[in-house]
């Protein structure tokens, strides 16, 4: 299974644009109080870019870990992001 430092990698080399846009959304939302599972719920089943940016990056993440991480875990790191911009 991949460690949390291993993730973190990916997610400060997204490879993928539109990343900030994602962090930013559900920062947002962090920021009016919700819960990340929540804010992260609302802006994926909205639909948007940064939905889509999401999917984009899951799938091109996929091939960059020899054992994938669980969902978890990849969500920890998320909400790690995001959080960041709902702190600046």
């Amino acid at each position: 299974m991949a460690t949390k430092q291993k993730i973190r990698a990916v997610f400060a080399d997204p490879q993928v644009d539109g990343m900030e846009a994602l962090y930013q959304c559900i920062g947002e939302l962090l920021k009016d109080g919700a819960e990340f599972d929540k804010a992260y719920s609302l802006v994926i089943a909205a639909g948007d870019t940064p939905a889509n940016t999401w999917i984009r990056f899951c799938v091109q993440c996929a091939t960059r870990f020899d054992d994938p991480p669980e969902e978890s875990e990849f969500l920890a790191v998320l909400e790690e992001f995001c959080r960041q911009y709902a702190e600046a």
